[in-house]
């Protein structure tokens, strides 16, 4: 039933993509509001549980990824201003109506869908935000006499000592976490000024931060938790210090404070969204990333021949060629004649769902646990595929996920001397 509805929530997704690739935006309220009306009460019952609202996160993450792809990939991107108002009106709306659409459901389902959409609409504003202060800004770029007024006020500012009592101020890290460097965010600020006149495009000058931020933060980051505190101080220092240049600009009746500004809510703009993209796209790995399964030569829409190996292969030869420790696992004998899943100390679980956006194949993650033994493997099964496990006792198990229309999809394991 679950892997059923999956399939048909796969469905409304593409559907929906598909409506947007062809601009024909208006059509995906209706699209939203005839799916979720359609369900039976079972049906939003089955959805509502917490480890199925879980499993049907990983459709809405590609989803909405795919929706931002087509909108804005680049918000480098020489688009016009009208349609950047029109991409956000349409994230606004996207919200309202799923919000519609959900009324009366489950608090948990609404919770849950809630959250993605959430975080499309903040990345999408990021970026519509940025695209504009970005028009704008390549423009000041292009005139060489502001550039060369702005780099030398920024260089008397730093120079002459202004900045000193601010930079004194800077707050300090009572976290416990330790720096990589002293005083970066200024150095940071420094290397940025010295592409100031060398250089037309934008492009250059985020990808300058983006290597000083790959360095100050993302390199010494040993965990989530470190990776946390140090982006929390460095983006805490980074708008002190701007703040403090724009004061002193303010102070010393700088002629290029209007393009000081504009590069300044730029800047910091731009270190917000790399940095938040970074826990977005972290936790939708803690959800289950299959391209982090996959040698970095094997495509994504050939998922089956990744992750898979025939019941002939070695299972440790095939996780040996992707570059993996094979899991080594225990399970009780099973007994020889025919029995359902969980009626013995081996269980077979479903948890989540993976979805090729190219082609449409599905993966399922189940997880083999012997509750005896508190031993487990888990697997990514694409439907129609064999996955052989050998045990260290020697025990083969074969597990086969097979498609049934207008059904559900039956799971089912054997032995290598038994059915189960």
């Amino acid at each position: 039933m679950i892997v059923f509805l999956a399939d048909e929530y796969c469905n409304y997704c593409q559907d929906i993509l598909q409506n947007v690739r062809n601009q024909e935006l208006e059509r995906v309220e209706d699209l939203l509001t005839s799916f979720w009306k359609s369900l039976q009460h079972d049906t939003v019952m089955l959805m509502s549980l917490p480890d199925v609202c879980q499993l049907f996160q990983s459709y809405d993450v590609q989803l909405y990824k795919g929706i931002e792809d087509v909108l804005l990939h680049d918000f480098l991107e020489d688009v016009p201003i009208q349609y950047l108002k029109s991409v956000r009106l349409f994230s606004k709306k996207l919200k309202l109506w799923l919000l519609n659409a959900l009324e009366g459901f489950p608090a948990l389902l609404q919770i849950s869908k809630l959250k993605e959409v959430t975080v499309f609409v903040k990345r999408l504003r990021r970026k519509t935000y940025l695209s504009n202060m970005a028009k704008t800004m390549k423009m000041v770029l292009r005139n060489n006499r502001r550039v060369s007024i702005l780099k030398s006020d920024l260089h008397a500012i730093i120079n002459q000592g202004t900045l000193g009592p601010s930079e004194k101020a800077l707050p300090s890290n009572t976290d416990g976490v330790d720096e990589p460097e002293d005083n970066t965010e200024m150095k940071c600020l420094c290397n940025l000024i010295s592409l100031l006149g060398t250089s037309t495009d934008l492009s250059i000058f985020l990808n300058c931060l983006s290597s000083n931020l790959q360095a100050f933060v993302f390199q010494p980051s040993r965990s989530k938790e470190e990776f946390i505190k140090l982006a929390s101080t460095f983006q805490l220092r980074w708008n002190f210090l701007l703040t403090a240049v724009s004061k002193a600009m303010t102070l010393c009746h700088r002629e290029s404070f209007g393009s000081w500004h504009l590069f300044h809510l730029l800047l910091l703009e731009y270190v917000i969204h790399i940095l938040q993209s970074c826990l977005e796209e972290e936790e939708e790995e803690d959800m289950g990333n299959l391209k982090k399964m996959l040698p970095d030569e094997q495509p994504l829409v050939q998922p089956d021949q990744a992750l898979f190996h025939p019941p002939d292969s070695s299972p440790t030869q095939e996780h040996e060629r992707l570059g993996v420790d094979p899991p080594q696992v225990t399970l009780k004998h099973v007994d020889q004649s025919l029995c359902p899943v969980g009626m013995s100390s081996v269980v077979l679980r479903v948890l989540g769902f993976l979805v090729d956006t190219a082609t449409g194949n599905k993966l399922i993650q189940v997880l083999l646990e012997d509750k005896a033994t508190k031993n487990a493997i888990k697997l990514n099964l694409p439907v129609g595929q064999e996955a052989l496990v050998t045990l260290k006792d020697g025990q083969k198990f074969m597990i086969h996920i097979s498609d049934v229309p207008q059904s559900s999809e039956n799971i089912y394991f054997r032995g290598s001397n038994a059915n189960m």
